[in-house]
């Protein structure tokens, strides 16, 4: 008797990622998250195609062609629909198969077999990697590359208004030397029309004034070309006067070379959110240091999308250690109800990580990163709370 006890006190705990309790669990966490996923898809696909389903159906020229368009479109919204609803299904659908689990009295077979709350965990665990996996791909490259068609065919109302055929408007952007004023041709390689430079000094005045009906990029210098425009340049005392009629002091020039702290990378994706923008060059701009504006908002987009690798596999495991903690022998309301807030706080703390790291609150890698760690961190904590309780029969 005393040998079994000390072979049952020296057994080491392990994960068992492909014995039999990990494949059953592991089937019924793919059901349940996929019905939750297929139910949340649903409702923002209905939400997000209402409005403008009579624009896509009109494109087509009968009804199987109105069908056909409509179909394509709505596989084109479901990467960027679904990504950010993931970890949140994830969650909701490893509970429901642990509630069952419970409800079937399979939980306690489990906890007299012997089994360790950290075994239980490798479906969770299994589940969490592949899921973190399809996220990751959707929203760092499925999503972008269904935007870009969306842009390119002026599909939607978001196709139409991100169209990056057409120059946008005129926009005043600030640079370390001064202001720049112009319509941008996106391209690549972008272009500038309508162009005017303001340039200053370390006081604020203004020293150099340089206007161009274009500025084209010479992409080996990273400089601007302006053709047949005008140019100032002053003294301390003077002031540039346009179009007078008494003093003309803009004086013309055929070609002018103009260097900008400006990365043309960022001009080509200017004035588009950042999870439109595909990951490698999400991670080109967030690296750049002449990006003068939304620096924070790509480097913030960028850690969330990575943390995005592993969130699926944060709730995963929160949700099956909760669900051992407090549903080990029943499915109480309270507990069932406290579970339920858990989750949804966790989701509320990956968009607030992102909002506030977007608008400049929070440093970047914190912002993609804090759920992630708090999430793990307070896996741990309950599965030290689960260790320290006796399962099984004589624990109840």
């Amino acid at each position: 008797m005393n040998a079994i006890s000390g072979v049952s006190k020296t057994r080491r705990i392990v994960l068992a990622p492909f014995g039999r309790h990990t494949r059953y669990l592991f089937g019924g966490y793919l059901r349940h998250v996929f019905t939750v996923v297929s139910i949340l898809l649903a409702i923002a696909l209905t939400i997000d195609l209402w409005p403008q389903f009579q624009i896509i159906a009109a494109r087509g020229s009968g009804a199987v062609s109105s069908v056909w368009n409509v179909a394509r479109f709505a596989a084109l919204r479901t990467p960027g629909l679904i990504a950010p609803l993931l970890p949140f299904a994830t969650f909701v659908g490893v509970l429901w198969t642990e509630v069952a689990h419970t409800q079937s009295g399979e939980r306690m077979l489990v906890w007299n077999s012997g089994r360790s709350p950290i075994q239980c965990l490798a479906p969770a665990l299994l589940l969490g990697l592949i899921l973190g996996a399809a996220d990751f791909i959707m929203d760092g490259y499925l999503g972008p590359a269904s935007m870009d068609i969306q842009m390119r065919e002026r599909l939607g109302r978001d196709g139409e208004a991100l169209d990056r055929s057409k120059p946008a408007k005129a926009a005043w952007i600030a640079l370390p030397e001064g202001l720049l004023r112009a319509q941008i041709e996106f391209g690549p390689p972008p272009v500038l029309r309508d162009v005017a430079i303001f340039k200053r000094g370390a006081d604020g005045r203004v020293l150099e004034v340089d206007t161009a009906p274009i500025a084209t990029l010479d992409p080996g210098r990273s400089v601007w070309h302006l053709s047949n425009g005008q140019y100032w340049t002053g003294g301390r005392e003077q002031k540039p006067a346009f179009g007078s009629a008494t003093r003309q002091v803009m004086q013309p020039f055929k070609e002018r070379t103009v260097s900008l702290s400006m990365d043309p990378l960022w001009l080509t994706w200017y004035n588009l959110v950042p999870q439109y923008i595909p990951l490698p060059i999400l991670a080109r701009l967030a690296a750049s240091d002449a990006v003068p504006d939304a620096h924070g908002q790509y480097a913030t987009r960028l850690y969330v999308v990575l943390a995005e690798a592993v969130l699926p596999a944060a709730m995963a495991l929160l949700a099956a250690s909760l669900s051992m903690l407090f549903l080990a022998y029943g499915t109480s309301a309270p507990a069932l109800i406290g579970i339920i807030f858990s989750g949804y706080t966790a989701h509320f703390a990956i968009k607030a990580g992102l909002i506030l790291g977007q608008n400049g609150f929070m440093p970047p890698i914190l912002a993609g990163f804090t759920a992630p760690v708090l999430l793990f961190a307070a896996t741990a904590a309950v599965l030290f709370v689960c260790n320290r309780q006796r399962r099984g029969a004589g624990g109840r």
